[in-house]
């Protein structure tokens, strides 16, 4: 007796909101797989700006509440900040829709209240992007805290400032170092949040997360970039034989968690002291036992590459479920 052979699977429906530098790469991976994802619409703000690789310009928009009537199964969400990025993230879980997104400055301050909404309708809220980029910074978490409690998160977490730094030692001034990180796709038009280390506080809060079940508080984090750094200590380590890099670190202790995000000083064999746009993370438990990971950390490919495993993690469990009874994509419904 022969078995009947499974009908393919139908792809994921995808709205995406935000088609900048990820964004981009993004929508190009998307249009590459349509037996995998089918992409149901793009919001952006500027409909005249150029695209990577020239996509359909019906798919485009710049109503993001438009793109959320459409029937959808997952919302990828790459526009950053807090609104409109959070009231779409909110939307969309509430009308039962996966949600997909690299929004570190949101979720350092909503992550528990938007699983709770996920799972309260029985949907996924994915970041693995955003932290660490290529690397996984978040899985690295997740596995060690499973083995066991966790005593240390260290790391740098900014690939932004690996290559500002690398700049700045070869005796670029600062200014010369951010436009090139921005020219080589590294750094945002607008970098300030990179500079000033509120971006790899955000990682940081969101590893605590992952390690701890809370982020340390406020009150005991310190926060230092580059905009408090002597401006010679790049050039003058690397005279050194050293490697200027910012390192992010939470301790847990007697009396809780401590955090500090803070420019240093490493010698060139530091697992730390990474080059391009590098991210390295160490994670020790209270039994010695640490795990560690490096890996890309910034610019367009990268946190693309993260983007899609997490969506290829969802399309594969959507699969999985599928001899269950398919699941509808419905349009956005938002309970009273």
């Amino acid at each position: 007796m022969t078995s009947r052979p499974l009908s393919p699977p139908e792809p994921l429906k995808v709205a995406l909101l935000g088609c900048g530098t990820v964004g981009g790469g993004v929508l190009s991976c998307l249009l590459a797989q349509p037996g995998l994802f089918d992409v149901v619409g793009v919001a952006v703000r500027d409909l005249g700006k150029p695209r990577l690789g020239r996509p359909p310009r019906a798919l485009f928009s710049d109503d993001w509440r438009a793109l959320l009537e459409r029937p959808a199964d997952v919302l990828v969400e790459l526009i950053g900040g807090h609104e409109p990025a959070g009231g779409a993230l909110r939307r969309s879980l509430a009308a039962g829709r996966h949600v997909v997104t690299a929004n570190k400055a949101l979720l350092a301050e909503e992550v528990d209240a938007l699983a709770a909404l996920a799972a309260s309708r029985g949907v996924s809220l994915r970041y693995g992007a955003s932290v660490g980029g290529a690397m996984p910074a978040l899985e690295t978490v997740r596995r060690a805290a499973a083995a066991g409690p966790v005593r240390e998160l260290a790391g740098v977490l900014n690939g932004t400032t690996t290559f500002v730094f690398d700049r700045l030692a070869a005796g670029a001034s600062l200014a010369e170092a951010v436009t090139a990180a921005v020219a080589a796709g590294f750094a945002e038009a607008d970098p300030t949040l990179d500079l000033d280390g509120t971006d790899a506080a955000q990682k940081l809060a969101l590893l605590a997360r992952a390690a701890w079940g809370a982020p340390p508080p406020p009150e005991r984090t310190t926060v230092r970039g580059l905009d408090r750094m002597p401006a010679e200590l790049p050039a003058a380590a690397r005279a050194a034989g050293r490697s200027v890099r910012l390192v992010a670190t939470c301790v847990r202790s007697g009396r809780g968690l401590e955090a500090r995000v803070e420019p240093v000083a490493l010698p060139a064999s530091h697992p730390f002291a990474v080059t391009g746009a590098g991210n390295a993370l160490r994670v020790v438990l209270d039994s010695g036992a640490s795990y560690q990971v490096a890996g890309q950390g910034a610019g367009r490919w990268p946190t693309t590459e993260s983007v899609m495993a997490d969506l290829l993690e969802l399309w594969r469990e959507c699969r999985a479920t599928a001899t269950s009874g398919e699941r509808t994509a419905a349009p956005l419904e938002v309970p009273a």
